[in-house]
């Protein structure tokens, strides 16, 4: 057997049709890259295409493109997955970037890893107050498409939401 001959493995599981090659992943459009809950061993660079991130409960937190890195803060962080990320509407070209490559690179500088800590907690914490609001935002439609509308109810919980946004802190 030839070991110089890179072999081009084609990985199907959990409805996962990828190809990587020498750290190059190409995802199908549509495809489930990772999902809320999966073990982190690699940040990726997209060199093409568009990759969509969403809550576990389905809110779309943002969309990363070409030039962009997503998946290191939960590499960084050295925790589960966060969000569910999904390829974009065309196939999706990135570099993995293998857990061990992301730590070499952060415990480099010292200072450059707790802005990248500090950045990524932040992230994960407006993250997950997105969803709190998109949540509060649904049981009011709800309670809207209720024929029998308490409207003291609704106002309640707009204040409520106001008071939210109000206490969130955003940090430059």
């Amino acid at each position: 057997m030839n070991y110089n001959i890179t072999i081009l493995a084609n990985l199907v599981y959990a409805n996962k049709i990828m190809e990587e090659k020498n750290n190059q992943i190409i995802w199908e459009p549509q495809e489930l890259i990772y999902d809320v809950g999966d073990a982190s061993n690699a940040a990726f660079l997209v060199i093409q295409g568009y990759v969509y991130l969403y809550t576990s409960n389905g809110l779309l937190l943002g969309r990363v493109g070409e030039g962009e890195v997503f998946g290191e803060s939960s590499c960084i962080l050295q925790t589960n997955r966060s969000v569910k990320a999904i390829a974009g509407e065309h196939k999706v070209l990135a570099t993995k970037i293998p857990h061990f490559s992301l730590k070499r690179m952060v415990k480099g500088d010292k200072a450059i890893a707790a802005i990248l800590r500090k950045t990524q907690l932040r992230l994960i914490d407006s993250n997950n107050q997105s969803q709190d609001l998109a949540t509060d935002l649904d049981s009011i439609l709800k309670k809207l498409e209720n024929k029998s509308v308490d409207l003291k109810l609704i106002q309640d919980h707009l204040q409520l939401i106001r008071k939210k946004l109000a206490s969130m802190q955003f940090i430059d």
